[in-house]
C-alpha cells in the first residue's frame, strides 16, 4: 500500500516537468517563428527601398536576394537544431556536383521543406503564390529574386528562360503536403514542364521522423520526441532515361509523372537507392 502511495505520488510529481518542457518547447518554437518572420519583413523592406537603385544591376540584386534567403533559411534551421526542435542530415553532393539549369523536384512531407530546400542552395528559382508577389514586401523581393508567380500567364517561357539562363528551378511535384496517410500523389506539373522545356530532373528525398508539421499540423504541434529531417539528392535523370520521347505529349506527362511517383515511392521504401532504368514506364 506505502509502495502504491508513493508511485502515485511520483507519478503527480513528473507530470508538471513534461508539461513545462511542452511549453517551453512550444515558447521557443514561436519565437523562432516570429523571429524568422521578423527578419523576412526586414528583408523586404530593405531589398523594396533598394528596388529603384540603378546603379546595381538586375542581375546583381537577383545573386544578392537569393543569397539572403539561403542565409536566413540557414540561420532559421541552426536555430531549431540549437534548441532541439529539429534535427537534420543533407547528403546532397550529386545535387551540387551537376552543372544548373535543370529541374529541382522534391516530395513535400512538412512546412518546412522549401526551407530546407533552400539552406542547401545559395540560388534557387521558386514558383510563389499570388499572395507572396501581390504583397507590399514580399513581392519585391520575389520579383527582383527572379522568382515566378505560378499564376502566370507565361509561366511556361519564363520557366524555360530560367533554365536556359542556367537557373534551377524547384518543384514539389504534389502540389501540397503529403497527406496523414503518407501516400505520395504526383499531379502532371513537373512533368508537364520537364517535357515542355526538355529538362533533365534533379530528385531530392525529403524524409521525417517523427512526422512533424505535415499537412493539417498548426505550427505549435510539436511531436513529443525530436523530428529528424534528412534531404537525399539522386542523379540526374535525363528524359530519355525515364519515358520514351517518340510518344505523343500527353503520353509523355502520363508516364514521366507515373515515373517520378514510382521513383518516390521506392527510394522512400528502402534505404538503397533505386537505379533508373528500373522504374521507366513502358
Amino acid at each position: 500500500m506505502t509502495e502504491t502511495v508513493h508511485s502515485q505520488q511520483n507519478k503527480k510529481i513528473s507530470k508538471p516537468p513534461f508539461r513545462l518542457r511542452r511549453f517551453l518547447r512550444i515558447f521557443i518554437a514561436s519565437a523562432c517563428y516570429v523571429l524568422f518572420g521578423t527578419g523576412a519583413v526586414l528583408v523586404g523592406i530593405f531589398f523594396r527601398l533598394l528596388s529603384p537603385v540603378s546603379f546595381i544591376s538586375p542581375a546583381k540584386k537577383q545573386r544578392m536576394i537569393r543569397w539572403c534567403i539561403h542565409k536566413g533559411c540557414l540561420n532559421f534551421i541552426r536555430i531549431l537544431r540549437f534548441f532541439k526542435l529539429i534535427r537534420y542530415h543533407f547528403d546532397v553532393e550529386s545535387m551540387h556536383a551537376v552543372s544548373p539549369g535543370h529541374i529541382v523536384i522534391a516530395n513535400h512531407p512538412s512546412l518546412i521543406d522549401v526551407v530546407l530546400l533552400l539552406a542547401v542552395n545559395k540560388q534557387m528559382c521558386c514558383f510563389v503564390k499570388s499572395a507572396v508577389w501581390d504583397n507590399f514586401f514580399t513581392g519585391a523581393v520575389a520579383r527582383q529574386a527572379g522568382f515566378i508567380p505560378n499564376h502566370a500567364e507565361q509561366l511556361l517561357p519564363m520557366a524555360a528562360a530560367r533554365l536556359k539562363a542556367g537557373e534551377n528551378i524547384l518543384i514539389f511535384p504534389e502540389g501540397t503536403r503529403t497527406k496523414e496517410d503518407n501516400v505520395l500523389r504526383f499531379k502532371r506539373g513537373a512533368a508537364n514542364m520537364a517535357v515542355a522545356v526538355n529538362a533533365s530532373i534533379m530528385p531530392v528525398v525529403i524524409e521525417c521522423y517523427p512526422r512533424a508539421l505535415k499537412k493539417g499540423d498548426k505550427w505549435y504541434n510539436i511531436p513529443q520526441g525530436t523530428p529528424e529531417f534528412t534531404l537525399r539528392s539522386g542523379n540526374l535523370l535525363a528524359l530519355e532515361e525515364c519515358i520514351d520521347r517518340t510518344l505523343p505529349r500527353p503520353k509523355q506527362y502520363r508516364h514521366l509523372t507515373q515515373y517520378l511517383e514510382n521513383y518516390y515511392k521506392k527510394q522512400l521504401s528502402t534505404d538503397t537507392p533505386v537505379p533508373p532504368a528500373e522504374l521507366k514506364t513502358h
